[in-house]
């Protein structure tokens, strides 16, 4: 009898050993793995884009859509397994490198500038400013209008994603080209950035 007692203690203190002094297991992730993290917003679907094994937070993981700019070290407990748990809408970059990696998708190369009306700020005491009179309108693939209603041309070279224009208020401007998806989205519309006076033109999509 006492031995049957002395065997049922022993388990007994196996088992609050075990669920008191034994540390639980946590998952353990690698570079390329789909998960869900919480970047103070909610959950985020994200991947693992870096594994330190010497950090205290050994995860440098990425939100799926946004910039990298928002990129952060958690560690293992922190996140989630992927569709585990609801997560919010993924980010409006298009063009996210791992993103399309994702996707299996190249990045865009448009062949021709998005039509439209383009509005043009400038960096001024840290803020941006319009740039009212150098607003203009891409009429197609090689006219323009400019913000008062003077017509001009651009040639657009399709390798550089640049632009060069003649006649109207941008004559003689140059300028580099950006848009990041077709169709473009209203997280990332086209973008003209002029060269010379160095305003930023954004065609709004609504």
């Amino acid at each position: 009898m006492a031995s049957s007692i002395r065997t049922l203690l022993f388990a007994v203190c196996c088992c609050l050993a075990a669920a008191l002094g034994a540390p639980a297991a946590q998952a353990q992730y690698k570079v390329g793995d789909r998960v869900a993290a919480d970047f103070g917003t909610g959950y985020l679907d994200s991947v693992i884009v870096r594994v330190d094994p010497n950090s205290p937070f050994p995860y440098r993981v990425h939100p799926l859509g946004y910039l990298n700019t928002m990129d952060t070290s958690f560690s293992a407990p922190m996140l989630k397994p992927a569709a585990s748990v609801p997560t919010k809408p993924i980010g409006g970059i298009a063009n996210d490198p791992e993103l399309l990696k994702i996707q299996g998708k190249q990045a865009f190369h448009p062949v021709r500038v998005f039509r439209g009306g383009y509005e043009c700020f400038a960096l001024s005491g840290g803020r941006l400013e319009p740039r009212l009179a150098l607003n203009f309108t891409i009429v197609d693939d090689q006219r323009y209008r400019d913000a008062a209603g003077t017509s001009g041309t651009y040639r657009f070279d399709t390798g550089k994603a640049t632009l060069t224009f003649a006649g109207g208020a941008l004559d003689g401007q140059k300028a580099n080209y950006v848009q990041a998806s077709d169709p473009p989205t209203k997280a990332q519309p086209p973008s003209i950035h002029l060269v010379v006076s160095g305003d930023a033109c954004d065609r709004p999509i609504r």
